[in-house]
C-alpha cells in the first residue's frame, strides 16, 4: 500500500484505466495509486463535478499538486452547475415560519430582558440600602 502511495511514475499520459492497470501489475491499491498520481501530475483532466461538488471537492482537490493545470471535461454547462451548487431552494411556508419564530424569539429576550433588568434594579437597590446603613 506505501509502495503505491510513494512510487515513482513515470513521465507519460496516465488513463485511470491504465493507472490501475499499473496498480494490478505492481499489486498497489488502485485508490491510493491515483491519489498520489493526482498529487505528482502536471496536467489533470477531468470532469468538472470533481471540484466544483463541494462533497467531492474536498476529497480531490486537496490531492491536486500546487501547481497543476486542471482542464474540465464536459464543461458546456458549467455555469448552470456552479448556480446550481451555490443555491438553495426555500418554500414560502418555511419562510413564513421562519419570520414566524423570529418574532416570537425577539419577544422572548425582550421579556427575559426586562426581568433581568427588574432583577438588577432590586439588587442594586438592596445593596445600596445594605451599603447606607453600615
Amino acid at each position: 500500500e506505501n509502495e503505491g502511495r510513494d512510487a515513482v511514475l513515470g513521465p507519460e499520459v496516465y488513463s485511470l484505466e491504465k493507472l490501475m492497470k499499473l496498480g494490478r501489475a505492481k499489486r498497489w491499491c488502485p485508490y491510493y495509486t491515483a491519489r498520489h498520481a493526482l498529487s505528482v501530475a502536471n496536467v489533470v483532466v477531468y470532469n468538472y463535478q470533481y471540484l466544483l461538488d463541494p462533497k467531492i471537492a474536498g476529497l480531490i482537490s486537496k490531492s491536486l499538486a500546487r501547481e497543476s493545470i486542471v482542464v474540465f471535461d464536459e464543461a458546456h454547462n458549467i455555469d448552470n452547475v456552479c448556480i446550481e451548487a451555490l443555491s438553495v431552494n426555500v418554500r414560502q411556508e418555511t419562510v413564513t415560519r421562519s419570520v414566524r419564530n423570529i418574532a416570537k424569539l425577539s419577544s422572548l429576550i425582550k421579556h427575559q430582558r426586562e426581568e433581568d433588568e427588574e432583577s438588577l434594579r432590586t439588587e442594586y437597590s438592596r445593596l445600596v440600602d445594605a451599603l447606607s446603613t453600615r
